[in-house]
């Protein structure tokens, strides 16, 4: 501990002596650093576990394709799923621990709320959703609770909606008096009556929906979760269709994301579904006389999104195919490069000013690793700085960009009516992000220390002494 001490005190009193070099290192360290974390903080946002979508890591999203042999070419056909593929085959796996439905392609429809005086009209994104859907995403509830079991197989006009609309609404909250979140068999807490709302309802589509539950708001760079109004998909009254009207029984109108218990894989959940697929495809084919085929494709979240992201817009002109995980490493690789060189050139210049002082502690016995060892901690104890100061100028970049139209594109549409870019914690403060952003700084400070120490150390002591001759 005291040899740390003494050299920390060491690399402080070098950076003192030649404040402009330290400056100029700190500086051009911060924006290399800067540069590779956005980035880094950006695949952070798309794959990391944030709350709400904490499950991430044992989230499976999935596809359905059909096909009979009447079918022209012999093609598959794209479809969603019903109602019954998640009560009769997915929720009756044993590696499965919920099984969200819910209705996307709704999410960005012009939809409006008010409370129920018909004031305070706001557009607003919503998602008709089975209870499963508060067990995979992992909800802060500020009051009340999700929509039971009981609501949703009745159909009833029960929402949940965020912390955001309430406010817009003027709605009061009323903090639970338990944690949040812990499902079904949560009591709900009233909702104050705030001026000028119409109670512990509003219309959504004309139509009144009761309040019983208030989360916090959901970034919609979490693009699974995030929504302003939740709803049981078995409402009627607004156009919501969960089954497709076709003689194909699981096919539907509903996404499904599955989330394994622990300890299982996505090749256990792909194993355990191909008994269920038979046999649907077997009865499938009895019925309607002729061969059927039924395919589901499980991604996992890593695997969905580190290929393309995309914006869930409704038109394919929105999707945008980049950055795959090599293209990532070497735009990481080239923001790290670059400066290096030009950092590289600082530090050559500062050994030939110190060459005298290492002919001089050489004289006196010290080796040429421990002048090396010397000469990176210190330019190490630079970097760090500089990484410091890079990943706040990386939060402020997103901070600012996040409000731009080119930003918004990568997550939502350009259509979207209302939605809330927040920035979480979470998004920015990761083990991942801090080894992240430790391996950057250590790999900068080796590129830009490294090879101008060496060459000026292996210099003999004679020249070195005789340079300020």
């Amino acid at each position: 501990m005291s040899k740390f001490i003494l050299f920390l005190r060491h690399a402080i009193a070098l950076v003192r002596e030649d404040k402009l070099f330290s400056t100029i290192y700190v500086a051009g360290t911060a924006v290399a650093i800067a540069s590779a974390m956005v980035v880094a903080i950006f695949v952070n946002i798309l794959l990391a576990d944030i709350p709400p979508e904490s499950n991430r890591s044992r989230t499976l999203y999935l596809t359905s394709y059909y096909r009979k042999a009447s079918m022209g070419n012999g093609e598959w056909l794209y479809t969603q799923f019903s109602t019954e593929a998640i009560d009769s085959c997915f929720r009756r796996m044993e590696c499965v621990e919920a099984v969200a439905g819910f209705m996307s392609y709704l999410h960005y429809l012009d939809y409006k709320v008010s409370d129920m005086d018909g004031q305070h009209e706001l557009p607003v994104s919503f998602t008709p959703a089975n209870t499963d859907f508060f067990r995979l995403y992992d909800f802060t509830f500020l009051s009340g609770r999700p929509f039971s079991e009981q609501e949703f197989q009745n159909g009833e006009p029960v929402c949940v909606i965020t912390e955001r609309l309430a406010k817009s609404l003027g709605l009061g909250l009323t903090p639970n008096p338990s944690p949040a979140g812990e499902g079904q068999n949560q009591q709900p807490t009233p909702l104050s009556h705030g001026r000028g709302a119409g109670g512990e309802a509003l219309l959504l589509a004309d139509k009144p929906f009761r309040i019983v539950g208030v989360v916090k708001t959901v970034s919609y760079m979490l693009m699974n979760a995030a929504a302003d109004v939740y709803i049981p998909y078995k409402v009627e009254g607004i156009g919501l269709h969960p089954e497709r009207q076709t003689n194909i029984p699981y096919s539907g109108n509903l996404d499904v994301h599955i989330l394994l218990r622990k300890g299982f894989t996505q090749q256990d959940f792909m194993r355990e579904l191909e008994p269920w697929r038979q046999r649907y495809e077997a009865v499938a084919s009895s019925q309607t006389g002729e061969e059927t085929g039924w395919r589901v494709w499980a991604n996992s979240h890593f695997f969905r999104y580190i290929s393309f992201f995309y914006s869930r817009g409704q038109e394919e002109s929105t999707t945008l195919k980049v950055m795959n995980l090599m293209p990532i490493a070497l735009l990481m690789l080239l923001f790290l490069l670059l400066p290096a060189v030009n950092l590289s050139g600082l530090v050559s210049n500062r050994m030939e000013a110190r060459r005298a002082e290492m002919g001089i502690r050489k004289v006196f016995g010290a080796k040429r690793r421990w002048l090396l060892q010397e000469v990176i901690n210190e330019n190490l104890v630079l970097t760090l700085l500089g990484g410091a100061v890079g990943w706040g100028l990386s939060w402020l970049f997103i901070s600012l960009m996040r409000h731009t139209r080119e930003f918004q594109t990568l997550f939502v549409s350009e259509d979207s009516k209302s939605f809330e870019l927040s920035l979480d914690p979470a998004m920015f403060f990761t083990p991942t992000l801090f080894l992240i952003a430790f391996l950057c700084c250590a790999v900068l400070n080796l590129m830009a220390a490294l090879i101008p120490a060496w060459r000026s150390l292996r210099k003999p002591i004679v020249e070195s002494l005789n340079q300020k001759r």
